[in-house]
């Protein structure tokens, strides 16, 4: 090999190397997380490996390994048995194996250590919120075949994350599905995954203010029905809250709500409005099942 080409060799790989640093610059060192949560804990070389293993299991499979990191940081903080903090990972590990987002499961499960609720009450808040999404995937499926389009790619997931939320808020299935059918009966244009996410969440916000689950189902379909955009529908919760201060019941507001709905004119705006705010749950672990909307 000449001279000449022993200098363009280096020139090579130094080109190589430099564009290897600058990529590595550009990405989060997201797995050194994972490391120094393990390395920063007091446990015993034989807990980190357990942990570490079943963190990798996790990440390989598609979780955040920020959101792995943060949980075992947050258990090993607090004193989580080792056993204990990998079935709260195996909680996670079965909801991403469904086919499920993994979101809530994961924002459940760090909620309840930051509040230090005991583990097996939180593996069983979380576990319940897996079998929510899972519900809610069937829902947001059938809602599909009863014309409720998706627009966006995330809406899909939105949805399903939202509907398990109304679920876990006391709104029987069925009461959504109604929802569906009854956008799915709209025009093209505000027959989305959107709306029905809005509907569904202002149904559960209803049922919060006293209402019973059919009784707020019927309030927001009767807004439907009228064709109310998706930002009329949200402000059902401001007209109910106007009822109460007048001091009607939840049940009368609501029932007054509802002729007020049925004899105004019907809705011909177009519907481009996004939901507004996450719902509340009532799981005894937080105020509600977060979201990561």
């Amino acid at each position: 090999m000449t001279r000449k080409h022993v200098g363009i060799v280096l020139l090579i790989a130094l080109g190589v190397v430099a564009g290897g640093r600058q990529a590595s610059a550009q990405q989060p060192n997201v797995r050194g997380e994972l490391s120094r949560a393990l390395e920063s804990s007091n446990l015993s070389p034989e807990s980190k490996g357990r942990l570490g293993s079943k963190a990798g299991e996790l990440v390989g499979a598609g979780v955040a390994e920020r959101d792995v990191a943060d949980m075992i940081r947050q258990g090993t903080i607090r004193g989580v048995r080792t056993p204990e903090l990998i079935r709260l990972l195996d909680v996670v590990a079965e909801a991403k194996r469904r086919g499920l987002p993994p979101g809530p499961v994961v924002d459940k499960i760090k909620e309840g250590l930051a509040k230090r609720v005991p583990p097996e009450r939180i593996a069983s808040v979380a576990s319940r919120i897996t079998g929510d999404l899972a519900g809610a995937r069937d829902l947001v499926s059938r809602a599909e075949q009863a014309g409720v389009r998706v627009e966006a790619p995330g809406d899909r997931e939105r949805a399903v994350e939202a509907v398990a939320d109304v679920i876990g808020r006391g709104v029987p299935p069925n009461e959504v599905e109604e929802l569906a059918r009854r956008i799915g009966r709209s025009s093209s244009q505000g027959a989305t995954m959107s709306r029905l996410e809005a509907s569904a969440q202002v149904t559960a916000d209803l049922v919060a203010m006293g209402l019973s689950p059919r009784a707020a189902s019927e309030t927001v379909g009767a807004a439907l029905a009228r064709g109310m955009n998706q930002r009329d529908i949200e402000r059902l919760r401001e007209r109910l809250a106007q009822e109460l201060r007048r001091g009607e019941s939840p049940e009368d507001g609501a029932k007054r709500l509802r002729e007020q709905i049925r004899s105004e004119a019907p809705e011909t705006r177009g519907d481009h409005s996004g939901p507004d705010r996450q719902g509340k749950g009532r799981d005894g672990i937080g105020d509600g099942k977060p979201g990561r909307r």
